[in-house]
């Protein structure tokens, strides 16, 4: 039994196997393994710091000071010293059931709303990103609990209550309970494919008065899934956005199918976005719901460092709204989006107005060339160009 002046206003503090000498919030818990508080666990950061959180998502945390600005390893500490990856495993032990439904109304998504910096009247950048469509974890470094999918989605606020406080990767919340970048890991054991399971996370609120959100809830984004019926804030094709990708009719070709009899090839490809946005859409198909309000069991876990390096702060949606999939500058790519702001552009217009911020970069080049040289060399460049062409009309 010892007996350390640790406690509250310097008061004698008890240390017994049954109380241990556990770290405050704001204290490096690297050497005890324990918190005080309940419910957090000591995370480590690196070899020099770790301190009790109630979840850690590894890499940049961004809300850390400029100069501390360094990847978390999210390393369970523990009092024995050991330590864990903080993971809960993959499937089993599930924390319970919730109701899910889906949804693509191509609306912004709540947790990103305190990142946009212009919103403008009509907001028209407030628009979701097809980053967060379904997508394979195999194609951006692999599982991490044997799942299938990694989705973003709505939560209700009782499930978000449960979710803890939003991460520091993913947005934040501006309405309701927090949770924004946390992970759930679910599972639907009536599915077609029922042994599949999905990483989830929260990037938008469910709120109380949409159907089934008064319970713990999650609403899947999925494209072409909307629900014409339920959706109550589909802007898909209207002016109201800027370039939303889907027109509304095609934001709920799915909605009121089962989803594994849903035919995604009724959504457009004919842009990356769009083809983004398809590719979910199948991978989604493919888990094989019978219906689209199933229970599904989870549990909360880590999210992934490659699914969260795909919908950070930053790498699908950014300050500017939904960041370019586009590789040129952002010049070009403004006058992209500019001259397709709606999505009833003519067929037969799009394939000019997409290379049209290409042409513009060439022609600059060539210009820029041109100025670099004499009056003669560009004489010598021009002259033989006219003679061929007068040559051709004789």
């Amino acid at each position: 039994m010892i007996l350390q002046c640790t406690g509250p206003h310097g008061a004698a503090e008890l240390i017994t196997p049954s109380h241990q000498d556990c770290a405050e919030n704001h204290e490096n818990c690297g050497h005890l393994g324990c918190c005080k508080d309940h419910g957090h666990k000591c995370y480590e950061k690196d070899v020099h710091w770790a301190s009790c959180r109630s979840s850690c998502t590894p890499g940049i945390h961004h809300k850390d000071p400029e100069e501390y600005r360094t990847p978390w390893s999210c390393k369970v500490i523990r009092p024995d010293g050991g330590g864990d990856s903080g993971d809960n495993g993959g499937g089993g032990d599930w924390t319970g059931t919730l109701k899910s439904t889906h949804f693509w109304d191509c609306n912004g998504m709540a947790c990103d709303a305190t990142t946009l910096r212009d919103w403008g009247h009509p907001p028209r950048k407030y628009k979701a990103a097809p980053q967060y469509a379904p997508m394979n974890p195999a194609d951006f470094g692999g599982a991490k609990y044997g799942e299938k999918l990694w989705m973003v989605g709505a939560a209700s606020d009782a499930l978000s209550g449960a979710l803890g406080p939003d991460s520091d990767c993913c947005g934040a919340s501006s309405e309701g309970a927090e949770g924004c970048g946390k992970c759930l890991l679910v599972q639907n054991p009536t599915a077609v494919k029922s042994d599949w399971t999905a990483v989830v996370m929260k990037k938008s609120r469910c709120p109380p008065d949409s159907a089934g959100c008064d319970e713990a809830h999650m609403d899947f984004a999925v494209p072409g899934f909307d629900h014409a019926t339920y959706s109550t804030a589909n802007v898909c094709g209207s002016n109201q956005r800027s370039n939303t990708y889907l027109s509304k009719a095609q934001s709920h070709i799915c909605g009121s199918v089962p989803p594994k009899d849903c035919n995604c090839h009724g959504l457009p490809s004919g842009t990356p976005e769009q083809k983004m946005l398809k590719d979910g859409c199948m991978l989604f198909k493919s888990w094989g719901w019978h219906h689209g309000v199933p229970q599904l069991n989870y549990k909360s876990v880590v999210c992934p460092p490659g699914f969260v390096e795909r919908v950070r702060v930053g790498a699908a949606f950014d300050h500017n709204g939904v960041v370019s999939l586009y590789d040129n500058s952002s010049a070009a790519s403004a006058l992209r989006e500019a001259v397709l702001a709606g999505t009833d552009t003519s067929p037969r217009l799009k394939p000019f107005l997409i290379s049209l911020p290409i042409f513009i970069i060439v022609g600059g080049g060539i210009v820029a060339g041109l100025r670099r040289r004499s009056v003669p060399q560009v004489q010598s460049l021009l002259y033989p160009t006219v003679t061929d062409s007068e040559d051709m009309g004789q």
